[in-house]
């Protein structure tokens, strides 16, 4: 007598679950972790540039550094929060880190968990 089970709810899930999170860091390659390290790295510049600034050019820098820190702390936390890694305080003091010296916290998250991200598993069916 053959058995015939429905396996076709079991690849829809696994399908929807691979396109949700096909953009966290454990599914890309280096050349985009390397870029995004980079883009990681801009609070910091435009935190130098606006010192380094006066006027109405500083409150651009500073405009832009808000800008540019925010979204980023945005997609870094949703990576997070998504990812299932990190205990509760562990997200805690990493967005406190982002919310008191972003310009350091920032670059340490992407070396140590976008840069560093373990390797996805992908199984074919």
């Amino acid at each position: 007598m053959t058995t015939l089970v429905n396996t076709q709810s079991a690849r829809t899930k696994r399908a929807q679950s691979a396109l949700t999170s096909a953009h966290a860091p454990v599914h890309q390659s280096a050349l985009p972790r390397l870029v995004l390290g980079l883009i990681a790295l801009m609070p910091a510049v435009s935190f130098i540039a606006a010192l380094q600034a006066e006027g109405a050019a500083q409150m651009g820098y500073a405009y832009f550094n808000v800008l540019w820190t925010g979204l980023l702390a945005l997609t870094f936390s949703g990576w997070m929060f998504a990812s299932g890694r990190f205990s509760k305080e562990q997200k805690f003091a990493w967005v406190f880190s982002w919310i008191v010296m972003p310009p350091l916290s920032l670059p340490l998250y992407w070396f140590r968990h976008v840069w560093n991200a373990p390797e996805a598993t992908v199984t074919h069916d």
